[in-house]
């Protein structure tokens, strides 16, 4: 199962992401930071 946040920026969406895969045992993915990593390539 996949959970996605969607809100405004400096909403808390990566806040809360974190928290709530570590209480689910998730795998947290900040899509900013992922699409950041692959255009530094």
């Amino acid at each position: 199962m996949k959970i996605i946040l969607v809100g405004y920026m400096g909403s808390g969406k990566s806040a809360v992401g974190e928290q709530l895969a570590a209480s689910l045992n998730y795998k947290f993915v900040d899509l900013d930071q992922a699409i950041d990593s692959r255009n530094r390539k």
